[in-house]
């Protein structure tokens, strides 16, 4: 449809992710990202900002020109431009943006993987989980990290940050200059959104996954992965994390504990023998990058002594020494960050 007759956020109902196909720096662009995060939560949500194309500075203005001088309730700002285009003392680490110094302002360092860049975003995320507001979450633009990283790291990020928003009941959206990005690439973004906003000749388009009849299918209907199943329904069941999300990521922190989580994820309320899940995650680790070669050959003693207390007392498992048994809880929550990690860190 599109939306000459209603305004966007009536089009899109209720989208929790959205790609916003429009020209970079256009009236339209920021028009519509301005509509897009205060659609749930007027005038003044909890934003998220990662920028890949224009200084914090200009991110403020845009705010203040489209929203008024009022700020978010709260606000940050994660910039991920190239160093070359930042300004002196732009390096890695939280400070203030200079007109606003109630804005934390972050950046992720200049050879940072994808894993760094979905955990700094992430952890952003997690931050802001106390609060009664719905966080927004904006970025822009995709086309700007075609140079720096694959179509396939590109497609596997977006999904990964979806999941984790979704899961997390944030709102975002992801910005795209239809004239940087190839054809081929964008093709490939449009179904992992639950609706695709995009800028033409005579309007706003807006296509949602009820809406959707003819391809591309949106996310709901998309595989994750080759050879693995859309996300199933929580069970009834699930254990809930009762503690916070810097322990989440301290859980998945330690390359061989992660390691553990992937095995132990596809298993749930199975008994594993210990010998058994040492050699699959020795198998494991043997190829991952993440993990040095010296350190694969005392595992099972890392494991007994150190990963499977630690997550037994977060009750992510369950370990009968007298059995020398492992068995795991399932969690969506926890997860939606493994779905995150791993798609990043392995493919």
């Amino acid at each position: 449809m599109t939306g000459n007759n209603a305004t966007i956020t009536e089009s899109i109902g209720d989208a929790s992710t959205v790609l916003l196909v429009a020209p970079s720096h256009s009236c339209a662009d920021s028009t519509a990202c301005a509509e897009l995060i205060t659609r749930h939560s007027p005038p003044h949500p909890d934003v998220i900002c990662v920028t890949l194309n224009k200084g914090p500075d200009d991110r403020l203005g845009g705010w203040q020109e489209h929203v008024g001088a009022e700020l978010p309730a709260r606000a940050a700002i994660i910039d991920a431009r190239p160093v070359d285009t930042r300004g002196t003392g732009a390096g890695a680490g939280a400070r203030a943006v200079s007109s606003a110094p109630s804005i934390t302002l972050e950046s992720i360092a200049a050879d940072a993987d994808l894993l760094d860049f979905a955990v700094k975003i992430g952890a952003q995320i997690g931050a802001w989980t106390d609060t009664d507001h719905r966080t927004q979450l904006c970025v822009d633009s995709l086309e700007t990290l075609v140079d720096r990283y694959t179509a396939q790291d590109l497609v596997d990020l977006v999904r990964a940050l979806n999941t984790l928003c979704t899961d997390l009941g944030v709102f975002a959206h992801h910005h795209v200059d239809p004239a940087d990005c190839p054809e081929s690439l964008l093709a490939m973004l449009r179904p992992l959104y639950d609706a695709v906003l995009e800028r033409t000749s005579d309007g706003w388009t807006v296509s949602t996954a009820e809406s959707a009849t003819v391809e591309p299918s949106f996310r709901e209907t998309v595989d994750s992965r080759p050879g693995r199943t859309s996300r199933e329904a929580d069970p009834p069941d699930a254990v809930s994390l009762p503690y916070s999300f810097d322990t989440v990521l301290d859980l998945v922190g330690n390359p061989v504990r992660r390691t553990l989580l992937y095995e132990l994820r596809g298993r749930p309320d199975d008994e594993i023998p210990l010998d058994e899940l040492v050699d699959v995650v020795l198998n494991r680790v043997s190829t991952a990058p993440s993990v040095t070669s010296d350190s694969t050959d005392r595992i099972d003693l890392q494991l007994v002594h150190t990963h499977l207390p630690k997550l037994q007392e977060a009750n992510v498992i369950r370990y009968d020494p007298d059995t020398e048994t492992v068995t795991y809880r399932s969690n969506p929550a926890l997860e939606a960050h493994l779905d995150c990690m791993e798609m990043l860190e392995l493919g």
